[in-house]
């Protein structure tokens, strides 16, 4: 791909299929430069990937609004702490790790199952549906609710504040705006609320009661932790099961094997976030002038990492653009590296691990609806599906 292409994540081409693009990128223009969404430089190598998440010196987050090309909405406040490098980083993330981890997590698998198969039900009964709309998006959105300790009525409005965000952005900036204040208030009164009555092993309330540097955290700061966690833990979690539905309704003898042997699922998962990676690149800003392959990338400028294209580098992963369920060593990116790894990586896989069990063992016979149309996300920045509509045998 010459220099002057004008590389575009979210042109429909690239949307349907991105690794033509990519592999042209790694082969012949590893720091490509777009001259669209004012600007951005793409870096597709794995070793150049991994190396600007490990230097946040250089390649930095704490920006509001920069890991979305182009910006999502508008905003005076950082995501916390997507949006703030070390060492403050390190300090916010301490406040609310435990909450996040294994252990953590697994002492709620119970009642993501059963809603897991609240939501399978009336798919099994109707022997249809949609493994997205009817599936991966309510079982996500109302999984954060229990482990944000909210009703789970509450994520009727995240979906669409979600939606409105993350596809408005393109079409309909004020529609994005609107979502974005609406989600907003929502935080800041569960934030105040949660100061007021704390509860235990909430996070809202840890956030409310936590001490940084000495002192309560600002009503921006809490928002900040509160919007990050609304945002990053749906879509990104719905794409990671909804791409992994799809493989297995495409690949029967790999879905067969998973049945056959339940315990090639967790290697699994790790090569479906690999070959399939829902983030498919996040910005970054430059902090201070750097040359990569002889070429000058400016201070100041932007610059996409793309986990999608690292995760399909050949000079890492033999054979790099087949699924290999049982991949061994599978070094993805497909939760970053360095000092920004997902926060929430273990709940994510939580997440994927039980809706795909839980689909396998209610209803493993599945295919794609050949009558009706799969739909994708809307925006190249991360890949997944709006409509996967199924059927089963």
């Amino acid at each position: 791909m010459s220099a002057d292409t004008q590389f575009d994540h979210n042109s429909a081409e690239f949307i349907r299929d991105p690794f033509p693009v990519y592999y042209r990128l790694r082969e012949e223009d590893p720091v490509h430069f777009s001259e669209r969404y004012d600007g951005y430089f793409v870096l597709t190598r794995y070793e150049d990937v991994r190396r600007a998440l490990l230097d946040w010196t250089v390649f930095s987050s704490a920006q509001p609004g920069v890991t979305s090309i182009p910006m999502s909405v508008r905003r005076d406040f950082q995501e916390i702490p997507l949006e703030v490098d070390p060492p403050d980083h390190w300090e916010y993330r301490k406040l609310v790790s435990q909450l996040f981890t294994r252990n953590a997590i697994a002492r709620l698998e119970p009642g993501f199952r059963r809603i897991a198969a609240e939501l399978l039900e009336p798919i099994q009964t109707a022997r249809m549906g949609d493994f997205v709309q009817d599936y991966a998006l309510p079982f996500v959105s109302r999984v954060l609710a229990l482990f944000l300790q909210v009703p789970e009525a509450d994520a009727q409005r995240w979906v669409r504040w979600t939606k409105d965000i993350f596809h408005g952005r393109l079409t309909d900036r004020a529609r994005a705006d609107r979502a974005s204040a609406e989600m907003i208030a929502y935080v800041d009164e569960l934030s105040a609320e949660r100061r007021r009555a704390p509860r235990p092993d909430d996070v809202f309330s840890t956030l409310a009661t936590s001490r940084f540097h000495g002192r309560p955290l600002t009503s921006q700061e809490l928002r900040g932790f509160g919007v990050l966690l609304l945002n990053a833990g749906q879509e990104t979690s719905v794409n990671g099961i909804g791409n992994s539905l799809w493989y297995l309704a495409e690949h029967v003898g790999d879905r067969q094997r998973l049945l056959e042997n339940p315990g090639l699922l967790a290697g699994a998962i790790e090569e479906f976030l690999r070959f399939m990676s829902p983030i498919q690149l996040l910005g970054r800003t430059v902090r201070q002038e750097t040359v990569l392959y002889e070429r000058t990338i400016p201070e100041k400028s932007t610059v996409a990492v793309c986990y999608g294209s690292a995760n399909r580098d050949a000079q890492i992963f033999p054979a790099a653009d087949q699924c290999m369920i049982d991949r061994h060593p599978n070094p993805h990116l497909a939760f970053g590296a360095g000092p920004h790894t997902c926060l929430g990586a273990h709940l994510a896989r939580a997440e994927m691990r039980v809706a795909i069990e839980e689909v396998l063992a209610r209803t493993p016979h599945f295919q794609i609806d050949d009558a009706a149309d799969i739909e994708y996300t809307p925006h190249g920045d991360l890949r997944g599906f709006w409509k996967l509509p199924v059927r089963f045998r």
